[in-house]
C-alpha cells in the first residue's frame, strides 16, 4: 500500500507532505473517505475540504450554506459521492441529518466541524 521510498500512498490519494506539496486526488479514492458513513469520516471529509484551494468537486462533501434561526441552524452540504444536496439541522446543539435520518453520519461530522469553525471565526 505504501511506497517506502516516497512515503506516500501508492493508490494515488491526495495529501500534503511536510513540505506542503499538494498532490492531486483521484475521483475513485474519494469514495473511500466516506466508506462507512461515520462521524469520523465526516471529520476527515471536512479536513479534505479545508485543504482544497481550487476544485471543491474533488472533496467528498462540500459546504454550501449556513442558515440561522432562533433555536435552529441548518447546514446545507453538497455530497459529491451521492450527488445530492443534504441538510443537517442543529436544534439546541443536537445535529440531525435529514438525508440519512441519523444523528451520527458523515454529514453530521462535517456539519459539526463547520459549525465549530463558524463559531470560532465569530469569536476572533
Amino acid at each position: 500500500m505504501f511506497d517506502k521510498r516516497r512515503a506516500e500512498p501508492s493508490n494515488g490519494a491526495s495529501f500534503s507532505d511536510i513540505f506542503g506539496t499538494k498532490r492531486k486526488l483521484q475521483a475513485g479514492v474519494l469514495a473511500t473517505v466516506v466508506r462507512n458513513n461515520t462521524v469520523e469520516e465526516g471529520i476527515s471529509a471536512f479536513t479534505l475540504w479545508l485543504g482544497e484551494n481550487e476544485n471543491f468537486a474533488e472533496s467528498p462533501i462540500t459546504m454550501r450554506q449556513f442558515t440561522r434561526g432562533i433555536n435552529k441552524m441548518v447546514v446545507s452540504l453538497q455530497d459529491n459521492i451521492l450527488r445530492k444536496h443534504v441538510n443537517v439541522d442543529i436544534v439546541d446543539g443536537i445535529p440531525f441529518c435529514n438525508e440519512c435520518k441519523s444523528p451520527d453520519c458523515a454529514h453530521v461530522g462535517f456539519a459539526v466541524c463547520a459549525e465549530q469553525m463558524n463559531i470560532r471565526s465569530k469569536l476572533e
